[in-house]
């Protein structure tokens, strides 16, 4: 469909499983990465001139205002941005959690949402259906015991994405939120253990849902969220009313 897609955290995960999907229906994606440590197996996996990764400290705007340049000189428009890249550091109850850890919480998923959105959205008002996905976690719609700062850090995503909705209504750019239950990855595994991973729901099913959504087979509406757990949709929630 020759669009062009940003997605960070595109390497492995959830955020591989969505770069193989947009480049099989013809996007050129643009996957930004903090280290290029999964980009040899990234790549033996998807060899796709049309999959490009861009190594690029999503804490920094000056960063990715940088490897923004280096895509608008090749286009002139974006038209997805999803928002996959995430941290979560380890089981701690509240007065367990030292202040630098929900810091670095903040910073790594909900300041690096907000600093791709700011920067992108300029370079998505000439696209034709503009959209933002932003990757939050059942996590980010109901606390999780030993889990405050993951918590508190994909709710402000939530909040970042139905700021942007009510700011852009009447306007053709869409911003959603998408929250997965637990999946069978990396972070997963290093937290709860190989047992409890192995039990969560796919990468792949979680992108076979946002491929159903960005082809509008599955509605959400701007600002609203759409809850995946245990490899099934249990709830489509629509934007909180103004």
């Amino acid at each position: 469909m020759d669009r062009i897609v940003l997605i960070t955290g595109a390497s492995r995960g959830l955020g591989f499983e969505l770069a193989k999907r947009f480049v099989a229906a013809g996007d050129i994606v643009y996957g930004f990465s903090r280290t290029e440590k999964h980009w040899k197996t990234a790549g033996r996996s998807l060899p796709d001139a049309n999959f490009r990764l861009i190594r690029c400290d999503l804490t920094s705007g000056r960063n990715i205002l940088s490897a923004l340049r280096k895509i608008t000189k090749s286009h002139k428009r974006i038209d997805i941005l999803v928002n996959n890249a995430g941290y979560c550091g380890r089981l701690a109850r509240v007065e367990q959690t030292c202040a630098d850890e929900l810091e670095k919480h903040l910073r790594q998923n909900l300041m690096t949402a907000f600093l791709m959105c700011k920067y992108v959205m300029p370079g998505m008002r000439t696209s034709g259906q503009p959209l933002i996905i932003n990757v939050s976690s059942m996590a980010g719609t109901r606390a999780v015991p030993r889990l405050f700062p993951y918590s508190a850090s994909k709710f402000g995503v939530l909040a970042l994405s139905q700021a942007i909705a009510k700011e852009n209504e009447g306007a053709a750019l869409k911003c959603i939120t998408v929250c997965p239950g637990g999946m069978n990855t990396q972070m997963r595994q290093d937290l709860f253990g190989k047992e409890d991973a192995d039990r969560q729901q796919k990468p792949d099913f979680v992108a076979d849902v946002i491929d159903r959504i960005v082809q509008g087979r599955i509605e959400v509406l701007s600002g609203g969220h759409i809850v995946i757990r245990h490899g099934r949709i249990t709830g489509i929630y629509p934007p909180p009313a103004a």
